[in-house]
């Protein structure tokens, strides 16, 4: 039988092209279950056992449940996860246009593997400030459907060595591809750019009336289930959206309890995380801030709140691939399907140590779920996560864990689907548990 919330993740990942559309589908899964919006700017009143959210930036979204004692008592169970991918930024305002047709130029966001982004459709996905009301600026998504793009590789006739290994300059050998040579442009046409073009035609406003974007190219082909029991998933983004419909569906399914009960999720991870709605910013700690002083805390109440939280930062774990076992440690390679992976490393890349990963396992077992440990070649340095750098800001105890995949970064990525099931269960036993042993 093929896995749980399967279907239900590639409805998540079709539906979250970029982070700004990630953060729209967490808010509108969360007041379906009725949760309720608060703004950073106004009063916030606060009620046990009811759910809440706030959103900065578009990108970054805390949703809590508020606990039934106080939180310098009896703490929150947080986990987190971060909305953004690796992709390729658009500079929407430039123009490439010669006799080999119009490309729009591009600049790397994150660390993503370029070469699987040449020869396959690229759409345009973002958001957009447009003039409103009174000339006012007011955001709004862009998502036209369909493919946009595409960027063409060198035929091999005039670069043989590109299987031995070629690199990438985004300048010169990323410009997308969007239009062949027309020869009936109308008069002044070339003076608006085809991405601005695009924007103004799918909000229905004009050109002059976008007064700022954040457009990126995305993976155009849908997420797909393979496999003869549909056990494996293949998709753009399933690091870390996969990680954000974890936490969202173990966040929603769990009863309110003492405790209270927190769901980051960050923007901006995979370039450092240093932004005011990254986990390098204060934007988790203001939130439990807010929470403590509508509850009743005293001046002591925040401190002694954070001392008796634990957090489980989720993200992707390398998967054990079977091409390049050379790779890998054996003794520290999960497998697709084998339950999440405890991430761990002597340089806190992760912020595992042996309290957390402890306080972790005993929830897997008590979820029935298996658990398995992820850490790099000792020759070898990992790339970091959320965990680490939000610990260090709010000083709550944190393990690093993630769902095995392979190609981490690639604009297709492969994971486990019932890792997806497992993970899902875990965070829930541990919402439902608390931070506590």
């Amino acid at each position: 039988m093929p896995a749980v919330s399967a279907k239900s993740l590639c409805d998540f990942l079709d539906a979250s092209p970029t982070q700004f559309h990630a953060v729209d589908a967490l808010a509108a899964a969360l007041q379906a279950r009725g949760a309720v919006a608060l703004d950073e700017r106004s009063a916030w009143n606060l009620e046990p056992g009811r759910a809440y959210y706030t959103i900065r930036n578009g990108s970054g979204i805390v949703a809590f449940r508020v606990g039934g004692e106080s939180p310098a008592r009896a703490g929150f169970a947080l986990a987190g996860a971060h909305t953004d991918a690796p992709s390729l930024r658009v500079r929407p305002e430039k123009v490439l246009r010669h006799r080999a047709g119009d490309r729009i130029a591009v600049e790397v966001y994150g660390g993503p593997i370029l070469s699987t982004w040449l020869d396959r459709p690229l759409a345009l996905a973002g958001r957009a400030a447009v003039r409103g009301s009174g000339g006012r600026p007011e955001l709004r998504l862009v998502n036209p459907a369909g493919p946009a793009a595409v960027i063409p590789n060198l035929a091999i006739h005039l670069n043989r060595e590109v299987n031995k290994g070629f690199e990438y300059n985004a300048q010169n050998h990323l410009p997308a591809l969007v239009a062949a040579p027309l020869s009936d442009r109308k008069a002044g046409e070339a003076e608006a750019p085809w991405t601005l073009s695009t924007v103004a035609r799918d909000l229905g406003v004009a050109v002059r009336d976008i007064l700022g974007a954040e457009l990126f190219l995305v993976d155009a082909s849908r997420a797909v289930l393979l496999g003869s029991d549909g056990e494996l998933l293949n998709s753009g983004r399933i690091d870390n959206l996969a990680g954000c419909h974890a936490v969202l569906s173990a966040f929603n399914a769990a009863p309110p309890a003492v405790h209270g009960q927190v769901a980051v999720f960050f923007d901006n991870e995979e370039i450092g995380s240093g932004t005011r709605q990254g986990a390098d910013g204060l934007f988790l700690r203001d939130v439990l801030a807010r929470i403590c002083a509508r509850t009743g805390c005293d001046d002591e109440g925040l401190y002694r709140a954070l001392a008796a939280s634990f957090c489980v930062s989720v993200d992707a774990a390398q998967a054990w691939h079977p091409n390049f076992q050379d790779k890998f440690d054996d003794a520290y390679s999960p497998v697709l399907n084998g339950g999440p992976a405890v991430k761990a490393n002597a340089n806190f890349k992760y912020a595992t140590d042996a309290e957390s990963e402890a306080r972790f396992r005993a929830v897997c077992e008590d979820a029935a779920v298996p658990c398995q440990k992820f850490a790099v070649r000792a020759d070898m340095t990992p790339g970091s996560t959320i965990g680490p750098l939000s610990a260090a800001l709010t000083g709550i105890r944190t393990v690093d864990v993630g769902s095995p995949l392979l190609a981490m970064h690639s604009i297709r990525e492969t994971a486990g689907s019932y890792d997806h099931d497992f993970m899902t269960a875990a965070l829930r036993r541990f919402y439902e548990t608390g931070p506590g042993a």
